[in-house]
């Protein structure tokens, strides 16, 4: 088992070192809908005891599932690179915090951590790669802290991988955020696990100015439109998943109503 983590290791950093973009891990959890508000608490409270400049992570988006096929909770952790996001150790500071306890406050920590481990169970995960400053765009005076809707699309290729994303990006997402539809997009190539060549993902305000969207559709150049889908292979994935909260600051913020 070491040995494969070690190759994997060399073969994602090689392959993200050539490239300009950092890497984004996702988790995909079964959480029961009913359960999503506690498992929100506990990650909130989890994920705050394990923040701190010992930890490599640059940013965390936690989403829960809104329409389609998909799992319930989709949590993205950023890194810079694919060596931070396998070495990352999530509970250096938890163990810390542990230590320096008393007997009643571990009693505390572990009845948290174990109920919080045990939506866990089961998961998956996938790492992608992603140029934040190519392939992202982003609306002005945006506001991200309330329950905005990401709308994501998972495309397969024949082709190239790079001219696809490149080609929705110019026909879709530019100009949905030039026109103020939509509040940013991006697009992320695979790189390990379980996944989908392309994923493109748009964020918009709500599901009104989502459906205002698709009434008054904008689109960039046609070209654009029929480069993109020449490239794509097979059936593809649509989803909707609605912000919960990510971190600012050193700290995990839950969303909040408007």
């Amino acid at each position: 088992m070491k040995a494969i983590k070690i190759f994997l290791l060399l073969i994602t950093t090689m392959t993200v070192s050539a490239q300009s973009e950092t890497v984004m891990n996702l988790s995909y959890l079964d959480v029961p809908i009913q359960k999503i508000g506690r498992f929100m608490e506990l990650h909130e409270q989890v994920t705050n005891m394990a923040l701190g400049e010992k930890r490599t992570l640059q940013g965390q988006w936690v989403l829960s599932h809104y329409y389609g096929s998909g799992p319930s909770i989709v949590v993205q952790d950023n890194y810079a690179n694919a060596n931070d996001a396998i070495n990352d150790d999530p509970w250096v500071h938890v163990r810390e915090k542990w230590q320096a306890a008393s007997q009643e406050e571990r009693e505390e920590m572990g009845a948290i951590v174990s109920e919080y481990q045990s939506f866990w169970n089961g998961h998956t995960d996938e790492m992608r790669r992603v140029d934040w400053q190519n392939d992202h765009v982003v609306g002005e005076d945006i506001d991200v802290s309330g329950y905005f809707i990401l709308v994501i699309g998972k495309y397969n290729t024949s082709g190239n991988q790079g001219e696809m994303g490149q080609a929705y990006h110019d026909w879709v997402t530019i100009p949905a955020v030039e026109s103020g539809v939509a509040m940013f997009g991006n697009h992320s190539y695979h790189l390990t696990g379980s996944g989908s060549d392309v994923m493109v993902a748009n964020g918009y305000k709500s599901m009104h100015e989502f459906a205002t969207s698709l009434e008054n559709a904008t689109s960039g150049p046609a070209e654009a439109r029929q480069k993109f889908w020449s490239l794509v292979e097979g059936d593809h994935e649509d989803q909707i998943y609605i912000h919960q909260g990510h971190i600012v600051d050193g700290k995990f913020v839950r969303a909040k109503s408007d």
